[in-house]
């Protein structure tokens, strides 16, 4: 995993290295979508016969998910019909620590943080702790929330529920205003006054708490106890604290819980379905609205990522619990990758813009409940998406290039229209619906109300292209975030085996892999889908011999890493469009572009020399763009600037690069003409100025014109308004329409962009110096350079004769002429009181004073 390279295309191989899969018969025939919603998403309504084969089917909706970021799938009614009831499924889940999720921001901004809300929930504690009133969505104009008269906080008092006074008929004269207060307690519980002027015990359970707590306070009546809730932590006060978790961390550790005890008293008459269709398009709509206007308010719990599912033997196709998926060649269930998880939702309960581990395809089927709100961004959108982001929070950015994947960043649809003019994709996730997300397609949401759906990870052959390429965050925010080494897979598709070698730790877990699949009392999965009980591991011992020592022999594996083998050996990127030149060192290539920018190397006769000149740390830099140490870097020209970057990765960083002939000077003072390169990083080169708009940009006869003579291979640089600088290479200039068709670097996903957008360098950013007509052309020979010892003239040095002033103009030494006497000057005599003198003499003499 380690050894997973952080560059963005420095695994790319060949798309046939992987051993084609037999092709399923294809006889269901294109697959289109049924409707698009009003959010632009593509919606399917297949066939049982288009419907029974997974990945055939994905294979055909492929080019529809990539280029909507997310598809929903409505099963067949056949299919809808063979799925059994859950009264018994339910009973096994277990909301454990949900998380707590703190929103804040402002203006269509927000950020997350998750807490971990240390309590256990059973399926009916968890219903009613979403009908509680601070987490039920908001009322319909004109309607009143339910359970609104009921307090906020009656697990601070776990023995009793707050009473309260109901209003009646003959108090309806009363002001309006705050609840009424409590009428009377008892002892053991609590009582109500009705309308109908008798008394009921309210049926609205405490929210749990855990098991020390009941143990010092006393148990609630009808409430189920975890043997095995972790211990909270406690403050200087006894008061309960919250730890804070990320999403990654809390995926990759969460462990399947024990099957405890159910308590069928609390399931008895319990309907776990919501009843009615309360949830149409309008309201809906009403609901979205509310959700971005409340969103700070009342933070809701979310009982996310446990391990788990709700499918069982019975269902065949479209099974989360068992999908076709390529990641199982791997041997190893991966938590929430290849095995399924639960997630329990209630109003408000979010899911923050990300993308999926590795880029991942995932599938989610909402069980029963409230329905989803899910928006996405389409993938030619996914640049300047995150371009967008990094405006708004440039610090996570520049600590972390994969800060997205950190799952608590959230924007507002409305909010990235009007200023970035990016549209967001939407769609309602309704109950007996799959919503499908694919590779690079950002994609955020929140649940409407108390559901359950389950979700899970798959990969197709398609996904392999970008598994390769897909970056992860190595921060200490996604420390535990899934990885998955691609070549490995892939050698594990083709049949090769791999070599490896074994420490004793993993010696000991392999024998307790041992033990644990010989064990004969292990239990199986159930039939109907419920949690398996987790039997402790037993480690076995080692025999040992008469001297003390190991009876067996020591096992040694060795591990062979298979190098990921790039193109280039300057650079971690493969551009189709950059042609490559033989070094004459076995075979090594480098690019064309990666021999000119970097110093200690240059090109004669079509062959890159000087290679082994190399300096050692500049094979060491970190490339600002990719992260990646592979290949040697350039640095800005700029004093005290140490960003770096490969030559492949700095127009899609926003590096500005000069070129051309340079004046450089030997010891002697001699001036010498060599060719030169200044590079500018986005910070050291002249900004777009905010004011110029699309109006503006589109009016310039300069862009217009350096559009229109792009060829095509060629490199341009692009900038949105108020977005970040990317890059891409020239497929197709369309002059009638002013458009250029560009393959991003170094991607290479395919974008088609005006020439709006085009960013040309300013005339303030060239700073080379230009040699005079007397420059002396710089010896072939590397030797015979550096017996010149010659150095470049600083910026900011004094001009020299000679040198070059503008265009057809040079400096000429400096020179102090006398200055010309006033012809209108004239003789004043101080003797005489009175003098007059004329208008112009008066002007003539203030000027001379002024000099």
């Amino acid at each position: 995993m380690k050894d997973a390279s952080d560059s963005e295309l420095s695994d790319l191989e060949d798309e046939q290295t992987a051993a084609p899969k037999p092709e399923p018969v294809d006889d269901i025939g294109d697959i289109e979508p049924e409707y698009y919603s009003d959010g632009g998403v593509p919606v399917f309504v297949p066939t049982m016969k288009q419907f029974e084969d997974f990945t055939l089917f994905m294979k055909k909706i492929n080019k529809y998910g990539m280029l909507s970021g997310i598809v929903k799938v409505i099963p067949p009614e056949e299919w809808k019909a063979a799925q059994p009831r859950l009264d018994e499924q339910v009973k096994t889940i277990r909301v454990k620590e949900p998380i707590k999720q703190d929103i804040m921001g402002t203006s269509g901004t927000y950020r997350q943080a998750n807490m971990v809300h240390q309590r256990s929930y059973n399926l009916p504690q968890w219903r009613q702790l979403c009908d509680q009133s601070e987490h039920q969505p908001p009322a319909r104009r004109g309607e009143r929330r339910a359970n609104q008269d009921k307090p906020s906080r009656a697990s601070a008092r776990p023995k009793a529920v707050a009473s309260i006074e109901t209003p009646t008929s003959s108090a309806s004269k009363r002001r309006r205003g705050r609840p009424f207060k409590a009428a009377a307690k008892g002892k053991r519980g609590v009582t109500v006054d009705t309308e109908d002027g008798g008394q009921s015990t309210p049926d609205r359970l405490p929210t749990p708490v855990s098991p020390s707590m009941q143990q010092d306070e006393g148990s609630v009546k009808g409430e189920d106890v975890d043997d095995d809730d972790d211990t909270p932590i406690k403050g200087r006060m006894g008061s309960r604290q919250a730890k804070a978790v990320s999403v990654s961390s809390r995926r990759k550790n969460n462990r399947r819980e024990r099957e405890g005890k159910v308590d069928e008293a609390a399931f008895k008459d319990f309907n776990y379905e919501l009843e009615g269709d309360e949830y149409t398009p309008e309201r809906c709509e009403e609901l979205e609205r509310a959700y971005w206007k409340t969103l700070t308010y009342a933070p809701p719990l979310y009982g996310a990522d446990m391990p788990g599912t709700l499918f069982d033997e019975r269902t065949k196709a479209w099974n989360l619990g068992k999908l076709d998926n390529i990641l199982d060649v791997l041997g190893s269930n991966i938590p929430g990758v290849n095995s399924a998880y639960l997630y329990l939702g209630m109003w408000k309960a979010t899911f923050a813009w990300h993308l999926e581990d590795v880029d991942l395809y995932s599938i989610n089927y909402l069980h029963f409940g409230a329905p989803k709100q899910w928006y996405s961004i389409a993938q030619p959108d996914a640049r300047r998406f995150e371009a967008a982001m990094k405006t708004i929070w440039p610090t996570d950015a520049k600590a972390c290039d994969q800060f997205l994947r950190h799952k608590t960043f959230l924007i507002s649809p409305s909010h990235l229209l009007s200023n970035y003019n990016i549209k967001v994709n939407k769609i309602v996730h309704k109950p007996g619906e799959f919503v499908i997300t694919f590779p690079y397609g950002y994609h955020s949401g929140y649940n409407l109300g108390y559901n359950c759906a389950e979700a899970v990870n798959f990969g197709l052959e398609e996904w392999l292209q970008y598994g390769r390429v897909a970056k992860k965050c190595d921060c200490d925010q996604a420390q535990d975030s899934v990885w998955i080494n691609v070549h490995d897979l892939e050698r594990k598709m083709r049949g090769e085996e791999t070599e490896f070698e074994e420490s004793d730790e993993e010696e000991e877990e392999d024998e307790d892999d041992e033990d644990e699949t010989n064990t004969s009392n292990l239990a199986t999965i159930p039939e109907h889908g419920s949690l398996k009980t987790k039997v402790p591991k037993q480690k076995r011992k080692r025999p040992i011999d008469d001297k003390g020592g190991n009876a067996s022999n020591k096992r040694t594996r060795f591990r062979i890493k298979v190098p990921a083998k790039e193109p280039c050996i300057l650079c971690p990127n493969d551009i189709p469009s950059e042609p490559l030149l033989p070094t004459g060192n076995n075979g090594e290539k480098v690019h064309r572009i990666c021999a000119q920018y970097i110093p200690e190397t240059s090109i004669e006769e079509g062959k890159v020399i000087d290679v082994e000149h190399i300096h050692k740390d500049r094979m060491a830099l970190k490339c600002n763009y990719c992260r990646s140490k592979k290949g040697a870097c350039f640095q800005c020209s700029r004093k005290k600037c140490t960003r770096a970057y490969h030559a492949t990765c700095a127009a899609a960083a926003g590096v500005f690069v000069e070129q051309g002939e340079t004046a450089v000077f030997g010891e002697d003072q001699k001036e010498y003409k060599d060719w030169g390169i200044e590079f500018g990083c986005r910070f050291h080169r002249v900004k777009r100025d905010k004011k110029h708009d699309y109006e503006f940009l589109s009016q310039s006869e300069r862009i217009r014109k350096a559009g229109a003579a792009f060829q095509v291979g060629d490199v341009c640089q692009v900038q949105y308004h108020k977005g970040d600088i990317w890059a891409g290479s020239v497929v197709e200039n369309c002059k009638d329409e002013e458009m250029l068709l560009l393959d991003v670097l170094p991607r290479g996903d395919r974008v088609e962009v005006s020439y709006t957008w085009l960013l040309l360098p300013d005339p303030a950013d060239y700073h080379l110096t230009k040699p005079s007509a007397n420059a002396i052309p710089m010896p072939k020979s590397r030797k015979d350079k550096e017996l010149l010892n010659t150095s470049k003239r600083q910026a900011d040095d004094n001009p020299r004769k000679d040198d070059p002033f503008v265009e057809g103009h040079t400096w000429a030494e400096f020179a102090c002429p006398g200055v010309a006497i006033n012809p209108h000057q004239v003789k004043v005599d101080m003797s005489k009181e009175y003098q007059t003198i004329s208008f112009q003499t008066r002007q003539a003499l203030r000027i001379q004073a002024s000099k």
